[in-house]
């Protein structure tokens, strides 16, 4: 009876949504992969089905792009819920089992309700609840799914959509070259045999990946538009065998939800658009992440601004003493000689670098608090800003305070083991293999008492002059099992991360408006904070959506002429760390490769706007005679983000010069430029050019 008076509800509603012939509304249409009456959400850009009996999705239509993405009814997927049992640790229940309860249609929208019980693959029964909304955009299709757990046991892991028939979007043969953006640690193609491919947010640097045809230039969105900061995961995998099977994309979350508990996921949306990842992100997922977060921007952000710093280490790990907090302004005096106005230092305070955190005070060997004040203030006085290394994911193990409360605060295993250890040594030949390195266990953010300690520190910092810090490590593990935690595992060490780093701005912004911060991550998030980080590659795929950030590289040996070549040509702002942390600009080695990075800089603050703040285009935009640069010269190519004009920067790696022929920039252009090389005087000029770049430096040729 029960059965008979579902089908009943059922049925009514589908006649009931058979009145809503409306544009961009739902109804149900003729049979699709052999299902009657699937329910459909449509509008000018797409057409979704839904199979009415079980809440499958069966087809997803581009109508602009000519895609039919359609699923077998036999593989056709909506969620998963990964539950394990004592005697079944790969317990999974399967949505397209499940018979569809009831659904809600209005224009636009469809809320499908699973109320359970649900049954997993040995037919046993769960008291779980469940369901997932569709809504039409203007141009996307959003997904929320919500799940309640009435069992005894927690429900690890929420998939969701089931989105299927993936492989229709590379077309017949699936041979066409449809790949996964943006860019994996290596390229995955979608064309049998697929196998699988995963991507991690936080893990890549942003809530979004692509599938893009790069013949047709045709792309499909997918993005996890989340206010909820948490980690989770974009799963495509091959269903089906041989050729009849398909690829199936799911969003994944990982929220362990407890007995009696609910679980809401990200909003899911899915898009097509034409153009390649970068248009999907520079579209549909910056304006949603800056509506929502919001952006630093360079202009408010004076470490973004500084294209090259001097970064030296006060004190090694081991205690190796390099300067004291009274030599700090003849540092200032020394990156200054050199046109340098940035000093960041690090090992200056309780045990030296990567050694005494979490005590950020500073070590007596050095100096005291009134000592490094007035350093500070001298610096200021020279027109140098100084800001200081620190760390809020790390903590080391010799520590009373460790072993006493901090060691409560770490990222644990499901067993209770801490996640990580780690350490780097500088001072002495065994630390620097590893063998004697201060060790360091990593922690979550999390709770409130360490927050509220670090953040006394931390403001203190701003209170004797410091311009800013940089947060290094800032890698926080992708689930926290410590009991102690008030927040799911998937949600504390991120949400954790965002709030401390919150209150760490606008506490310190309070005492000092400049205050300012950089970053080690490979994470989105920090950019509402700060434009900088480290290091070269870690924010790469970012920097294409998001040109207000730079990424930081490395100068270490004093004839590293090419690492500064290399870095200015591909946008970097160049930290200059003589010997590897240890000696100063004016170091007798380091004058000549110093001298040179003085005129480099010149030439880069002159140009700005183009090469340091203008967008990256990578090798697009310009034209070359014959065959392109060779005999050592490599390229890049910009656009200024105020006047749309491009620039070009050649850097030449052999001993000899060499010589290359620019016949035209791409789209509308004068030919009117200019160029400008080290020691040299800029000249005019107009293309078609030639442009000798001497040995080992670079010319840069910007249009006027």
């Amino acid at each position: 009876m029960a059965g008979r008076a579902l089908h009943c509800v059922r049925d009514r509603c589908i006649a009931l949504a058979a009145v809503l012939l409306l544009s961009g509304g739902l109804w149900p249409a003729n049979g699709n992969a052999g299902e009657k009456n699937p329910l459909v959400l449509e509008n000018g850009s797409c057409r979704l089905e839904v199979d009415a009996a079980h809440g499958t999705l069966l087809r997803l239509v581009d109508k602009e792009g000519h895609r039919n993405l359609a699923c077998p009814a036999e593989l056709a997927e909506n969620f998963r819920l990964v539950m394990p049992l004592p005697d079944r640790p790969e317990n999974t229940i399967h949505g397209r089992e499940q018979a569809l309860s009831r659904f809600e249609a209005s224009p636009g929208r469809l809320a499908l309700h699973w109320d359970g019980p649900m049954k997993d693959a040995s037919a046993k029964s769960h008291a779980i609840g469940a369901k997932m909304s569709i809504e039409l955009g203007d141009r996307s299709l959003v997904f929320r799914f919500r799940v309640r757990n009435g069992t005894g046991q927690k429900i690890h892991e929420v998939w969701y959509p089931g989105l299927g028939g993936l492989l229709g979007f590379a077309g017949a043969g699936n041979r066409s070259d449809v790949t996964f953006n943006p860019p994996p640690n290596h390229r995955a193609h979608l064309r049998r045999p697929f196998g699988q491919h995963l991507a991690t947010y936080p893990g890549q640097n942003m809530a979004f990946v692509e599938i893009n045809d790069l013949g047709s230039r045709r792309a499909m969105y997918f993005g996890a538009h989340d206010p909820v900061t948490r980690f989770k995961a974009f799963h495509f995998s091959e269903v089906g065998a041989g050729e009849k099977s398909n690829v199936v994309a799911h969003l994944v979350h990982f929220p362990f939800v407890p007995p009696g508990g609910s679980f809401e996921g990200s909003p899911l949306v899915v898009q097509f658009h034409d153009g390649d990842w970068i248009d999907g992100g520079k579209k549909i997922y910056r304006p949603w992440f800056a509506k929502t977060f919001g952006l630093m921007t360079p202009d408010r952000d004076w470490i973004r601004q500084k294209s090259f710093f001097q970064f030296i280490m006060l004190m090694l790990p081991e205690g190796n003493i390099n300067y004291n907090f009274a030599q700090i302004p003849q540092l200032a005096r020394d990156c200054r000689k050199y046109g340098v106005h940035s000093l960041h230092i690090s090992g200056w305070q309780r045990g030296g670098h990567d050694n005494g955190y979490p005590y950020y005070e500073p070590d007596p060997r050095l100096g005291t608090w009134a000592d490094l004040q007035k350093a500070l203030r001298q610096c200021h006085e020279l027109g140098v800003k100084v800001y200081l290394f620190a760390n809020i994911h790390v903590h080391n193990l010799d520590t009373e305070w460790y072993k006493t409360e901090l060691k409560d605060y770490n990222c644990e295993s499901m067993q209770g083991y801490t996640y990580a250890i780690a350490g780097w040594g500088m001072g002495t030949l065994a630390s620097r293999m590893g063998l004697t390195t201060p060790l360091m266990s990593f922690i979550d953010p999390s709770f409130p008492k360490l927050d509220d300690r670090l953040l006394v520190y931390f403001r203190r910092m701003a209170e004797v002059g410091a311009d800013g810090i940089h947060i290094d490590k800032c890698y926080p593990q992708p689930l926290n099992f410590n009991p102690r935690i008030s927040m799911s595992p998937d949600r504390s060490p991120w949400e954790g991360t965002i709030r401390l780093v919150d209150r760490i701005s606008r506490e310190c912004r309070a005492i000092r408006p400049d205050f300012r911060i950089s970053f080690e991550t490979t994470w989105d998030r920090f950019l509402p904070y700060g434009d900088s980080t480290w290091w070269g590659g870690n924010m790469a795929s970012a920097k294409r959506i998001f040109p207000e950030l730079v990424e930081t590289v490395g100068v270490y040996q004093p004839y590293d002429y090419l690492g500064v070549n290399d870095a200015v040509r591909n946008g970097y702002a160049v930290m200059v760390a003589p010997h590897h942390f240890n000696r100063s600009m004016d170091y007798e080695t380091w004058r000549g490769l110093s001298s040179y990075i003085r005129e480099v800089k010149k030439i880069r603050d002159t140009l700005a706007d183009s090469v340091f703040f203008g967008e990256y285009l990578g090798a697009a935009g310009v034209k070359f005679h014959g065959p392109g640069p060779g005999n050592g010269i490599e390229y890049a190519v910009y656009r200024n983000r105020k006047s749309g004009k491009p620039a070009c920067i050649l850097t030449n790696r052999e001993a000899a010069a060499a010589s290359v022929t620019l016949t035209s920039f791409e789209g509308e252009s004068s030919g009117a430029v200019r160029v400008y090389r080290p020691f040299h005087d800029s000249v005019s000029a107009r293309m078609p050019l030639t442009v000798t770049v001497d040995a080992e430096r670079l010319a840069f040729v910007v249009e006027e």
